[in-house]
């Protein structure tokens, strides 16, 4: 009979704290950051499960740091609902799962495709048709050695591109809490060259649609791109294996 105990609740035994790792190199610069990514990992792979008190001294010890990047993390991830701030508790783990999944990709859905209508007509055209042309040469060459990375910076600058001169700073500030979670789930999944062609194809879709000018055209667009990669990231993290 198939156990009916997550992989995280399996032979766990006391603080779910204690089995986080610890920087084997003290970390450099963007400490904060860090310490939200090596805890966005343990949520999605539940080493950290739902309710898990979250304690800022423990974490601290645990990581090497002081309690101020830990506090400022924790702070951040409450922002994005991946932490709960719960009184006389302090800091706990928000419930995540397919729904909670789904919703992360639901507000990128609406942030980025509203970035990619306003963006629409202000990227210089020459850095669309550069980038066009990447995209091109990798989908002609798809047994590259280093295929898959570079169809992943090619979609973070474009990414990138269009929340800049979308117009609007508290947007691209919003897309950028965003950007931590996805790159998380993203190294979680790792490279999949079926799934990065398909990725491939919709970013030429987006930017064919920003270099004709179609603002209605380039929001779908991004849309279905993001709802695409939605459906990719479930079935990656919570199908049965």
């Amino acid at each position: 009979m198939k156990s009916s105990l997550s992989p995280a609740t399996v032979g766990q035994v006391g603080d779910p704290i204690d089995s986080l790792e610890g920087f084997a190199i003290p970390p450099q610069g963007a400490l904060r950051y860090q310490i939200m990514q090596r805890l966005l990992r343990a949520i999605f792979q539940r080493q950290l499960p739902t309710g898990t008190r979250l304690t800022i001294l423990k974490l601290a010890s645990r990581f090497g740091t002081s309690s101020t990047p830990v506090r400022e993390a924790l702070v951040e991830l409450a922002g994005i609902g991946m932490v709960d701030f719960i009184h006389n508790r302090g800091a706990v783990v928000a419930p995540f799962g397919p729904k909670e999944l789904r919703e992360i990709y639901q507000i990128r859905r609406v942030l980025e495709a509203e970035a990619a209508r306003s963006a629409c007509g202000k990227i210089p055209l020459p850095q669309l048709e550069t980038l066009r042309k990447e995209l091109d040469e990798l989908r002609e060459h798809r047994k590259a050695a280093n295929w898959a990375q570079r169809g992943i910076t090619a979609d973070r600058r474009l990414h990138e591109m269009i929340a800049k001169v979308c117009g609007s700073m508290r947007l691209a500030k919003e897309i950028g809490r965003y950007d931590i979670l996805v790159e998380t789930i993203r190294e979680i999944i790792g490279p999949r060259p079926a799934l990065q062609q398909k990725a491939l194809e919709e970013h030429l879709r987006i930017i064919d649609a920003l270099i004709s000018g179609d603002p209605d055209k380039a929001a779908q667009a991004m849309a279905d791109h993001i709802q695409s990669a939605a459906q990719v990231c479930e079935e990656a993290m919570f199908s049965e294996k």
